[in-house]
């Protein structure tokens, strides 16, 4: 369904919704924009609306949900409050037109690689050096300790000449 032609677009949407026996409250809770918004489009206030494409979203979901085409409506609605948007459905300039380009795995900076490669051998460094120094904190005393007590119970054992 489009909205009627006349002058007061705003005049309009609140007739059709208040026609759908819904309050501004019913479709700001549905929508969820702001009362303040939505009253602010039904008395054309186009300056309390959030500009741009936002702009646009609050037509589009206003006019959904009270049972009217959204782009119609939008369009209806651009005629009376144009923007320096490009028109609804299409994109502007060259990147409408710039095909999509996927990346692959050539394109990694080859800083990057430089970067990870030095990365990883600072981390084998640390680790070997983290290994070495454990193992350098056992004393080399201990190690005789150990098998100079074996070596002394051993001997004192009776029956052991």
């Amino acid at each position: 369904m489009v909205v009627e032609a006349t002058d007061d677009l705003g005049l309009a949407l609140r007739a059709r919704r208040e026609a759908s026996g819904r309050s501004l409250r019913d479709i700001a809770d549905v929508t969820k924009l702001g009362v303040r918004t939505l009253e602010a489009l039904e008395r054309n206030q186009v300056d309390r609306l959030p500009p741009g494409i936002f702009r646009r979203s609050v037509v589009r979901a206003y006019a959904e949900e009270i049972g009217l085409d959204p782009e119609a409506t939008l369009l209806a609605f651009l005629e009376r409050h144009p923007d320096n948007l490009p028109p609804p459905g299409r994109m502007a300039g060259p990147v409408a037109e710039a095909p999509m380009r996927m990346t692959s795995t050539t394109d990694i900076s080859p800083w990057l690689v430089v970067g990870l490669v030095v990365a990883v051998v600072v981390l084998l460094v640390v680790v070997v050096l983290q290994w070495t120094q454990r193992d350098a904190s056992v004393s080399p005393g201990a190690a005789d300790d150990r098998h100079g007590a074996l070596a002394h119970a051993r001997t004192s054992e009776p029956g052991r000449a």
